[in-house]
């Protein structure tokens, strides 16, 4: 997730357990910069986390070992994530909450298999872009190597 608070965090999370209602043999983990306390709290919040496994990584030191760095302002700032975030306004009901975290976080999502083998990943190309979890399911699926 990019951060607590985050219009995009909140659709992907909303995502990820519905993909979790139709794929409940894979474990669903969603990892947060935020203490344990305001995790729980936004996901009380915005709903859409119980079918997840939460994970807390204040220190940012996961995403950096997943290769999940820092953006830049054209990332959650450029014409296709502004656009992105009325769509979610507009037709979800979702909007930018009180945050907490950093703004910079890149994203990531991996479809890690049983072997611990990374079969899928997604980087986003801006803060708006979403993955695509049936994708992600699918290559779980598979025995070939990592698509992008």
């Amino acid at each position: 997730m990019r951060h607590v608070g985050c219009p995009f965090a909140e659709a992907t999370a909303r995502d990820m357990c519905a993909a979790a209602s139709s794929a409940p043999d894979v474990e669903w983990v969603a990892v947060t910069h935020s203490s344990p306390a305001v995790t729980l709290q936004w996901c009380a919040l915005v709903g859409g986390c119980d079918e997840l496994r939460l994970v807390e990584d204040e220190s940012r030191a996961l995403y950096a070992s997943w290769g999940l760095g820092r953006t830049g302002v054209r990332h959650f700032l450029g014409w296709r994530s502004l656009r992105e975030v009325v769509r979610l306004r507009s037709d979800d009901g979702i909007r930018n909450a009180r945050s907490d975290g950093t703004r910079w976080q890149t994203a990531g999502t991996f479809a890690v298999d049983a072997a611990g083998v990374i079969r899928w990943r997604h980087i986003p190309r801006h803060a708006g872009e979403r993955p695509d979890l049936a994708e992600a399911v699918w290559a779980l699926n598979l025995r070939g190597p990592l698509t992008a």
